[in-house]
């Protein structure tokens, strides 16, 4: 029996996240939603498990806290907040997958240096068109993160850096 992923959302109540969170909340895995903005958070949540009662959704505003808690962490904040966001996880990532959301193809020098520990992965394209490109270092890694999102309904293509 396979055990049930934890994937944090950090920046689940931005853009990219809630439709990261909507298309996730059909999979087979346990969704933490990470968003300093409490109150639309908790709505975003309520939202999804009314509409999906059988996703796994907890929530929570401390990013290290829930990354701790994730297999699989998704920054899904804008590109000016990921270095601070990176910062604040960098101690409970290691080892762990992290992906990044963003228009470049090229991943960050600066997040590499933060995380040298962690598997990174950049997926980059048009999420509302659910057209996405998924590159990383690691080929298995790139699968897996392949593998999820076309369980949430994206079309996906990848390569190894």
């Amino acid at each position: 029996m396979s055990v049930k992923k934890t994937i944090a959302i950090v920046g689940a109540t931005e853009k990219s996240g809630k439709i990261i969170t909507e298309r996730f909340s059909s999979i087979p895995h346990r969704l933490l939603l990470v968003s300093k903005d409490l109150k639309e958070l908790n709505n975003l949540s309520e939202n999804i498990s009314q509409r999906k009662p059988v996703a796994e959704i907890d929530t929570t505003d401390c990013v290290k806290e829930g990354c701790w808690e994730a297999d699989i962490i998704i920054l899904a904040v804008p590109v000016c907040e990921e270095k601070e966001v990176a910062q604040n996880m960098r101690e409970v990532s290691t080892q762990k997958i992290v992906v990044t959301v963003s228009d470049e193809n090229d991943p960050d020098k600066d997040l590499i240096k933060i995380l040298p520990y962690s598997k990174l992965v950049k997926i980059s394209g048009d999420l509302e068109s659910n057209e996405i490109f998924v590159s990383g270092e690691d080929e298995k890694v790139n699968e897996e993160i392949l593998s999820i999102f076309n369980q949430g309904g994206f079309h996906t293509r990848g390569s190894v850096r």
